[in-house]
């Protein structure tokens, strides 16, 4: 950082905060806490210059387990203390993230007045550096690809989180074949961007093409009505091949989109579905009020069940999700991190088509109507309505209603194959950074701030461990623990 100038504090909190965040008192947080330094568990790697020419994003690789990661780097000295707070909590609620199509917040890591956000890495590259290959797949599957962004964005909102920069360099795809797509880039206020990264809008036409005529008129604004603009001008570039407003100069470009007059006169809109057209109009609408929700979008009749059932669905896969117990918290947390970590390949592709089994909208939640009609192609309907009940009983560990990606790994993995001794003690060398063949309390704390158990429950958990308090834990002790809440 070093030139940006620190807002005042009041004047942060209102510019470009997360539509609808939830407020926490200031005096039920605490200031970050300093960490180890990343460099003990990464080592730093030059990124592709296609991936971004950002120098506050780096590329780091895991001295672990040689995971590959995508590190984010704020520098923090300019912050007062209440924006130090406010940026933790932004933090905190970004941890939690977690959907099938967004990139997820993995740790950070604090020091030096330095933050350092971890997150997934996607091997793919983003929708600009491969609009060629994009180009190429059939119709059908750029609708696949729109709407799992439109589930991304229908989560963030639900969030209360606007993302404020949809364009095709946030859509990233998380392997190379592009099936599974993510969204980045989210959650931070560009408030706190200006400050702590020196960010500010490149101002590419390729940018601006995709900003709603509010967010041009007012810089900087984020909205969920603005989101859905950005997304109209998408899914209009995915039929069409151009985008709804064009123009090799930036501001006849920004009086076009200001005025919002959508030209679909082309031979192309033809052949497009008349309902098609009508919700990218309802989405470009210049009234804000007058677009759509994410919600209404995803679930347009044009969307909806557009998916086959191919395959039945894996019956062990299904019944472990019907036999799944509720464990510890610390059990919890342990099954996702090693799911997160440890988790081969092919069990993560076989879980993930299991879930699009289900997941007939592709909005990365599953409901009990789209388990049900699943289910009745496998069962009696009477049979089926007793499977689905069960699953949700057991699954739905939230009673959001809907069982999202986290909690169907959680409810099918194969237990025996992942939480056993041998997987522990791979995990025990992974967190005995200095191979002492110990645990200290820094690298027990380590774990479950990686673990991302709340803070509260630090103490009682490291106790847990702990249990003859000498502040060290051996194999055998972490191995016995550990069994043992299985």
């Amino acid at each position: 950082m070093g030139c940006a100038a620190a807002k005042s504090e009041k004047q942060l909190s209102k510019q470009n905060s997360p539509v609808g965040l939830k407020k926490m008192s200031i005096s039920n947080v605490s200031l970050m806490q300093e960490t180890d330094k990343i460099e003990t568990d990464f080592i730093f790697h030059a990124l592709d210059p296609l991936v971004t020419r950002r120098n506050y994003i780096k590329k780091a690789v895991s001295k672990s387990n040689n995971a590959t990661r995508i590190v984010k780097i704020f520098n923090c000295l300019n912050l007062g203390s209440t924006e130090k707070l406010e940026l933790e909590r932004i933090v905190n609620h970004l941890l939690q993230i977690k959907h099938l199509n967004l990139i997820r917040i993995l740790s950070y890591y604090y020091n030096d007045n330095k933050l350092f956000l971890v997150s997934e890495f996607s091997e793919g590259g983003n929708l600009l550096s491969r609009l060629d290959h994009f180009s190429q797949l059939q119709q059908y599957n750029m609708i696949d690809v729109f709407c799992q962004i439109m589930a991304g964005v229908q989560y963030l909102h639900n969030q209360g989180i606007a993302h404020g920069n949809i364009q095709l360099e946030s859509i990233v795809f998380k392997e190379k074949n592009m099936e599974n797509v993510k969204l980045l880039d989210y959650g931070i206020p560009n408030s706190f961007k200006q400050i702590c990264l020196q960010w500010k809008p490149n101002g590419s036409i390729q940018e601006i093409s995709f900003k709603s005529p509010e967010a041009l008129r007012q810089s900087g604004l984020t909205s969920a009505k603005s989101d859905i603009w950005s997304c109209g001008c998408l899914l209009y570039f995915f039929l069409t091949s151009h985008m709804p407003f064009q123009s090799r100069d930036v501001q006849t470009l920004k009086t076009a989109i200001l005025r919002g007059i959508v030209n679909y006169e082309g031979s192309e809109w033809s052949h497009i579905n008349p309902d098609m057209k009508l919700l990218i109009s309802k989405m470009l609408s210049s009234n804000p009020q007058a677009r759509p929700t994410a919600a209404e979008i995803i679930n347009h009749p044009i969307f909806v069940n557009r998916a086959r059932i191919l395959t039945k669905p894996n019956k062990q896969l299904s019944k472990n999700m019907k036999d799944f117990k509720q464990q510890s918290q610390m059990q919890n947390a342990m099954l996702n991190y090693i799911a997160e970590n440890m988790l081969q390949e092919q069990d993560k592709k076989k879980l993930m088509e299991e879930f699009q089994k289900f997941d007939l909208n592709k909005d990365g939640l599953l409901t009990k109507e789209e388990l049900l009609k699943v289910y009745i192609t496998m069962y009696s309907s009477e049979q089926a309505n007793q499977e689905v009940e069960t699953i949700f009983s057991k699954v739905d560990q939230n009673h959001s209603g809907r069982i999202d990606y986290q909690e169907f790994v959680l409810a099918t993995i194969d237990q025996k194959k992942y939480f056993n001794r041998e997987k522990l003690l791979m995990l025990f060398q992974q967190i005995d950074r200095d191979h002492s063949g110990q645990l200290s309390k820094l690298e027990v704390k380590k774990l479950l701030r990686d673990m991302q158990i709340p803070k509260e429950k630090l103490d009682q958990l490291s106790q847990q461990l702990d249990q003859d308090g000498d502040g060290q834990i051996t194999q055998e002790e972490f191995l016995q623990i550990m069994l043992s809440i299985a």
